[in-house]
């Protein structure tokens, strides 16, 4: 097992901690779910978007975002709703960005979004006023270096030495090339990033020469080609420095390039990167526990009619009764009770091991079963239960015995008796049939019930999803999934067919054959 990477004492507050992260962060971040709703904004990136908080309480979406800022002009004139639209179809796409905007009071950001693996996006929202001023400012220092190229060529050689003063005193580092790619000019902070330069710059080799003499395994290059779109704009160096690195073809078909040193700026992003990875965790964390808890909750609400139903059926025959009960009688009811007690407590670990591991349950424990007995039982128990059904039971054809999980495979019967019986109408017949064939046992339970749309046939196998055909008809879309799991454990398969009015058929198939490979014995018919 790998050792974390980070210490976080367990007992300290999530939120306090999460408040602590969002505040240290010099830089604004943001957490996008997979719905384009913010699940967190610092204050940074507030402050810098101009975002109130009271809106983002209000509406968290990111279409309400777009709307507020295209409403104040952000995005200049034209329609709202379809600069919003333009907006939010952009970034449904969830895919890597980074841009520049200009607010509207002169505040220039950087706005980095990445895509997350699970949905939505973490966004960095980064002030680069002062350095897009210098940009600014070196571009036009650029541009009167190029005229000044230009027009003085002939008294580059006298006023060389002022030249040299005037590049060596900017901080980036910056190197001329002439049209055939060999260097002319560089100011000394070029020489602290390729230390042969001025060996270079007496030789007049190639641009591309003295990107190998730090970069050995760089190709032989052109200046179109270096001058490209897909040529790398950032780098690490050998001295442990990031740098920016600006390209510009002169008029004369030179190159002008521009090494702004981003060291800080990356490791500041990586510090981010850092902390919002472990923001990200303990949100991804929180919300796997909700969601356990509420799985959790919605199964035992579910799987606990059952055994309650018994529990209070024999309790009122008890009541009801309860002068002229013999010792026989009351030892049954009794009996009964005390059963679906204890499978009430077998459901109970078996949930908590469900939300835990989250797969149904622990490991299947087998044993030898003999079927056609467990199907009768729970047919008996439910018709024991149920009034208003009759319950029609042939297991004749079922093996003696078989290789199972009996609790497992007892709450699968329960779950279809329980469906089938749920919804179909009073008076009908519930039909269970018991079967062998080609090394598989089959068990179907057929109702004359509302039954299901054929479009809705392929999701009715998924947690939580109720057929159309269901409304007003109490439940929670659990059972099916639950017991399509159960057989999945046991190797076996789960398959229904159904028509709208006429009634379902839900046939459970499990292998016949036993873990040490032997074919179990038929009943004789």
């Amino acid at each position: 097992m790998s050792k974390p990477k980070h210490f976080i004492y367990s007992d300290f507050d999530p939120g306090v901690l999460l408040d602590a992260l969002s505040s240290s962060i010099h830089q604004g971040f943001s957490v996008m779910d997979r719905n384009l709703d913010l699940v967190m904004m610092n204050h940074t990136a507030m402050a810098l978007l101009q975002l109130p908080i009271d809106l983002l309480q209000k509406d968290r979406s990111l279409r309400g975002v777009f709307r507020y800022n295209a409403e104040r002009g952000d995005y200049g004139p034209g329609d709202t709703e379809k600069l919003v639209r333009v907006r939010i179809d952009l970034a449904k796409m969830f895919v890597p960005h980074d841009f520049v905007r200009t607010r509207p009071d002169g505040t220039v950001i950087r706005v980095q979004g990445t895509p997350m693996t699970n949905g939505g996006f973490i966004t960095l929202y980064t002030d680069i006023t002062a350095e897009h001023q210098q940009e600014n400012a070196l571009k036009e220092m650029r541009d009167q270096l190029e005229t000044s190229l230009g027009e003085r060529t002939r008294e580059l050689a006298v006023h060389q030495d002022m030249l040299l003063s005037s590049i060596n005193a900017i901080k980036d580092g910056l190197i001329i090339s002439d049209a055939d790619g060999k260097v002319v000019l560089a100011n000394n902070k070029m020489f602290e990033i390729y230390p042969q330069l001025p060996a270079f710059l007496v030789r007049k080799v190639h641009l591309s020469d003295v990107i190998r003499s730090v970069f050995p395994d760089e190709p032989d290059r052109t200046l179109d080609d270096l001058s490209h779109a897909a040529m790398w704009g950032e780098r690490k160096y050998p001295n442990g420095c990031w740098y920016k690195i600006t390209r510009t073809r002169t008029d004369e078909g030179g190159m002008l390039s521009v090494y702004t040193d981003i060291t800080t700026y990356k490791e500041q992003h990586s510090v981010l990167q850092s902390h919002t990875d472990e923001l990200v965790r303990h949100l991804r964390k929180e919300k796997e526990l909700n969601e356990m808890q509420r799985e959790f909750v919605s199964m035992a609400s579910h799987e606990f009619r059952t055994p309650l139903a018994i529990i209070d059926s024999n309790a009122q025959r008890l009541l009801r009764r309860i002068d002229k009960v013999v010792p026989e009688t009351l030892k049954e009811r009794l009996g009964n009770i005390r059963e679906s007690v204890e499978r009430m407590q077998y459901l109970i670990d078996r949930f908590l091991n469900f939300s835990q591991t989250q797969s149904i349950g622990m490991e299947i424990e087998r044993e030898q079963v003999d079927l056609g007995k467990l199907v009768q039982s729970v047919c008996d128990r439910y018709q024991a239960i149920t009034r208003t059904h009759s319950i029609a039971v042939d297991v004749t054809f079922l093996p003696d015995t078989i290789d199972l999980d009996k609790k497992l495979i007892e709450q699968s019967v329960s779950n279809l008796l329980s469906n089938a019986v749920k919804y179909s109408h009073e008076n009908s017949t519930v039909y269970v049939t018991g079967s062998e064939a080609g090394g598989q046992v089959l068990l179907s339970v057929r109702d004359e019930g509302v039954g299901i749309p054929a479009e809705e046939l392929p999701n009715i196998f998924k947690r939580y999803f109720r057929a159309s055909t269901s409304s007003g008809i109490a439940g929670t879309g659990i059972g099916l999934n639950m017991t399509q799991m159960i057989l999945q454990k046991h190797g076996g398969k789960i398959h229904v067919e159904s028509q709208v009015g006429q009634g379902t058929t839900i046939t459970m198939s499990l292998p016949v054959i036993d873990q040490q490979g032997c074919r179990r014995a038929t009943r004789a018919g």
